[in-house]
């Protein structure tokens, strides 16, 4: 969900000497295993560094294929047959629903020696788990805030707040999501993001900052262009993706401001009816690593769940990405949303969007 950056991740040595001391993989006699992954676009699995390296030391394959949304993500789990899908990256908003349709198989974090070094507060969240059981492995986190341009804007906004002020009028970008966008309004209007009361306010809010917005994006890519030749002031977007930019050069800061920002949690899950099932574990135990995790972070990605990771990430720079302590604190995690309020919440945002 959340980082398009183009930087190789440069550890392929680093993550050679992890996968010495990890388990074999295996595959069906005299060929070869594809590990078939589901996952955002250019975010981490299909990073050419890694793949070369994991491949090499299991003797398989990744073949990444891409999703659009969560929402894209399930009808993927839902209309493909056994064996075509292996791993995927759900968030919380659709894990229930994965987990209720039998489309994931429980987990033995028993069987990953890594697990034990995540934080207890991602390996405890609600929606990773049903009775009692794991579906699903926290493997990064991060934050949807605020963006700005540092060569036009000197302070740090300090509110939500900021994508709705008319000083910036058309040079705001907004992400056509509309998940983020209820619960942004929601922030801005007082109300609960995860469950708001009063939608009309919001849809108000939301129709309002129409006006003033530039464009509305989907990808990471398209904000990138838009962002490029100081043609935004603030924006709408993933901490990974502006810790990125950043280190690619563009004037670029991300803050999670005073009355909170959206927090997510990327997980993988291993789908049922997979034929690589070691190689599941081998790949979602690689990538909870202290070194992938430290290494991702370090160089543009999102937030470690491994706690060993976080702790060596230098401390200016996790505040400048906003993976701090100070900043997770202010995030409004996103929760499981049942198939009405999704409905709703996606009514009211085609409404805003189709308004003159």
């Amino acid at each position: 969900m959340k980082t398009t950056t183009r930087r190789s991740l440069a550890f392929v040595g680093v993550m050679l000497i992890f996968a010495v001391l990890s388990a074999g993989c295996t595959g069906g006699t005299g060929s070869v295993p594809t590990l078939n992954i589901v996952n955002w676009e250019s975010y981490g699995s299909d990073d050419p560094a890694f793949v070369a390296a994991f491949e090499s030391e299991y003797g398989c394959k990744i073949a990444n294929q891409y999703m659009q949304s969560e929402e894209d993500l399930l009808t993927k789990l839902r209309t493909s047959k056994p064996g075509e899908i292996d791993l995927c990256l759900p968030n919380c908003t659709i894990l229930t629903a994965a987990i209720e349709a039998g489309l994931l198989e429980e987990i033995d974090v028993g069987r990953l020696e890594n697990f034990g070094s995540l934080f207890e507060r991602f390996k405890t969240q609600k929606e990773v788990m049903m009775n009692g059981k794991y579906y699903a492995v926290p493997w990064v986190w991060g934050s949807t805030a605020i963006a700005y341009n540092t060569d036009l804007i000197s302070r740090p906004p300090d509110s939500m707040s900021v994508l709705f002020d008319e000083a910036f009028a058309g040079k705001i970008a907004f992400r056509d999501d509309y998940n983020d966008a209820i619960m942004a309004a929601a922030i801005v209007t007082g109300q609960d993001p995860n469950n708001p009361g009063d939608l009309v306010a919001i849809k108000e809010a939301l129709a309002n900052q129409k006006r003033l917005n530039r464009n509305y994006w989907e990808t990471g890519d398209e904000f990138s262009k838009l962002f490029v030749g100081g043609q935004l002031s603030v924006a709408m977007m993933w901490s990974g993706q502006a810790a990125s930019m950043k280190l690619e050069g563009e004037p670029i800061a991300f803050v999670v401001p005073a009355d909170g920002a959206i927090g997510w949690v990327d997980n993988w899950g291993i789908v049922t009816g997979t034929k690589n099932k070691d190689l599941a574990y081998a790949f979602i135990d690689w990538m909870i690593s202290r070194d992938f995790q430290y290494n991702w972070a370090a160089n543009g990605g999102p937030a470690p769940v491994n706690r060993e990771a976080a702790d060596a990430v230098d401390p200016d720079y996790a505040a400048a990405a906003a993976m701090d302590e100070a900043s997770l604190n202010r995030l409004f995690f996103m929760e499981y949303r049942s198939d009405e309020v999704k409905r709703e919440w996606n009514e009211l945002w085609t409404e805003v969007k189709a308004t003159n």
